[in-house]
């Protein structure tokens, strides 16, 4: 497409025969403030800017380009702003660049395959950013930063073709012989009326399309800020990590105060440090109390919503082999071992504390229906263990004898 059309940024042209690696986008930034900019002021959004003057505006604020020491406006710099392609889609990637090569060509039939193209991959991103999916997808604020910069970058070409596209309906149906019709005619004179009016809604389009595209770029300013203090938050956590703690082992021991805000407040630290300071909060000698109770819950929700995905969407990564796969239902085994015996004690203990506030009909209800969950997970946990012996290649039977 061409450089104006892609938010209006120019840069050197992909080659229509790329065979290295995909060249990932990439978004200009202010050399002297890191600020992100585009080569178009907010006043001409419909095309590349190449008046006098700055040539570079920051996108948080519309202001020009910072000036150099001497007074001249500098051209920006080019820093990448993506993710890197998986290797599975590498080859489909360069297909696409020399499909739709900046050189063309441009005809109706490239255009709807590249329109088709567009909405399954609008599928996939509407799919992507969903509740569970981002999980995955957007894992770090740079990820999300990222995605921020491509729907800027859309956005901005959204309203330059929203633009672009009414004066050619509108000038097709006033030509002279539009689609056989008589000039004259009543047919004729509907057919301009209604290209009028689509012509109004698609700059009524393109404003908005430009509004939204100001605000998104704005967001990706925040975002990268965002993501660069979180990177910078961790890096530093990790090196005050390694250099404090036990002086003999280099390792901080966990304690075990009960406080909960201890085991959620866990941003920078490392994944078995997590695990071990949940351990130690949870453990057999741990106190009881509301707080301790809701966050256990919460920290549970956390997992259980990970282990699902580690089942379903992650599970090539997540289980990549028997052994794995051996490991997790044991795993699964002694969690839902564990729920039966606390579920049976509820439901045996004595009628009075577990059931305040019920009279004797939802009391006898309540039990019941623990009772179902409990055989329910005594009936998972002994699957779950069959499971685990049959993924480790192992007898079970031979193995209990």
């Amino acid at each position: 497409m061409p450089a104006e059309a892609n938010g209006g940024q120019s840069r050197p042209p992909s080659s229509p025969c790329l065979k290295g690696p995909i060249s990932m986008p990439q978004l200009p930034i202010c050399p002297i403030c890191d600020e992100p900019v585009a080569d178009q002021p907010v006043q001409d959004w419909t095309s590349a800017y190449r008046g006098g003057g700055a040539p570079w505006w920051h996108l948080i604020d519309n202001t020009p380009i910072c000036p150099t020491e001497g007074g001249t406006y500098p051209q920006a710099v080019f820093v990448e702003d993506g993710l890197p392609a998986d290797t599975e889609s590498h080859t489909w990637l360069v297909a696409m660049s020399e499909l739709f090569a900046i050189v063309g060509p441009y005809d109706p039939a490239r255009l709807g395959s590249a329109i088709t193209a567009a909405d399954h991959l609008t599928r996939w991103l509407f799919t992507a950013t969903g509740p569970f999916s981002a999980l995955l997808a957007l894992r770090t604020p740079a990820d999300v930063a990222a995605l921020i910069g491509h729907l800027h970058r859309t956005t901005r070409l959204l309203a330059r073709v929203h633009a672009m596209t009414s004066p050619y309906l509108l000038d097709q149906t006033r030509q002279p012989h539009f689609a056989g019709l008589d000039p004259d005619s009543e047919v004729r004179a509907e057919v301009i009326d209604a290209a009028d009016d689509v012509h109004a809604d698609l700059q009524d389009a393109a404003d908005w399309s430009l509004q939204s595209a100001q605000a998104l770029g704005i967001a990706l300013s925040h975002a990268r800020k965002v993501a660069a203090l979180t990177m910078t938050a961790s890096a530093g956590s990790a090196d005050e990590h390694e250099s404090s703690g036990n002086p003999a082992t280099g390792t901080t021991e966990p304690t075990s105060s009960g406080d909960p805000q201890q085991v959620l407040d866990t941003s920078g630290r490392h994944d078995a440090h997590v695990g071990e300071l949940i351990g130690s909060t949870f453990g057999d000698e741990a106190g009881f109390s509301p707080e301790l109770t809701h966050s256990a819950a919460r920290i549970l929700g956390t997992l259980a919503t990970y282990l699902s995905n580690c089942l379903g969407a992650g599970r090539s990564a997540a289980i990549p082999t028997s052994k794995d796969l051996a490991d997790l239902a044991t795993s699964l085994t002694y969690a839902t071992h564990t729920l039966v015996s606390g579920l049976r004690h509820l439901t045996e203990s004595p009628r009075g504390s577990e059931t305040d506030g019920l009279d004797e009909t939802d009391a006898a209800a309540t039990r019941a229906s623990l009772k179902d969950a409990v055989e329910g997970l005594r009936f998972a946990a002994n699957h779950l263990a069959a499971a685990s012996y049959t993924a480790a290649g192992l007898d079970s039977q031979g193995d209990q004898q």
